[in-house]
């Protein structure tokens, strides 16, 4: 008999012979977000972020952007990964280019703070930034995404603390 490790294997004597390889993903099917109090993040993700609801038990509520999954879960022990109003440790949700100017207006609108906006000299992924948190100090990010960055632009080159309708051009 093999010794298998995983508890999900005990009493099996064989996984089809298959040599060990790497894994493989095809995609990710979802990511979650700790959460303290499940109805208030639903209508957060829902109204503030603009996703949509897709079923929910217990301890979970399941949304989507898109096509894409994600899932709020109350865990009753949840902290924020960044101190104060860091950014670093965040969620990025992609927006239609022609969409986010109106998506900066409605979070300003519903009186959520952006925390950083960034809109040149991104490495990773080109597009404007704008992060901020959720009620339970998530960091969120919407980007309206224009490809992957350059990566030998200067560091943080465009990075700066937003003021307000500063990416409207007034002040």
């Amino acid at each position: 008999m093999m010794n298998l490790k995983s508890p999900a294997f005990e009493g099996v004597e064989t996984v089809a012979d298959a040599e060990p390889r790497r894994v493989e993903p095809t995609g990710i099917l979802h990511f979650t977000i700790g959460v303290t109090d499940l109805a208030v993040s639903r209508r957060f993700y829902e109204d503030v972020v603009g996703c949509t609801y897709w079923r929910e038990n217990d301890t979970t509520v399941f949304m989507k952007a898109g096509e894409d999954y994600f899932v709020l879960s109350r865990t009753g022990y949840h902290q924020s990964p960044n101190k104060g109003t860091d950014t670093l440790i965040h969620h990025a949700f992609m927006v239609a280019s022609e969409d986010f100017d109106a998506a900066m207006a409605h979070l300003e609108d519903k009186g959520v703070e952006v925390l950083l906006y960034e809109d040149v000299g991104h490495r990773s992924f080109s597009g404007r930034h704008a992060y901020f948190h959720d009620p339970d100090g998530n960091s969120i990010e919407i980007i309206d995404l224009q490809g992957e960055g350059d990566e030998d632009a200067p560091a943080y080159q465009g990075r700066q603390r937003r003021l307000p309708k500063s990416h409207l051009g007034s002040a």
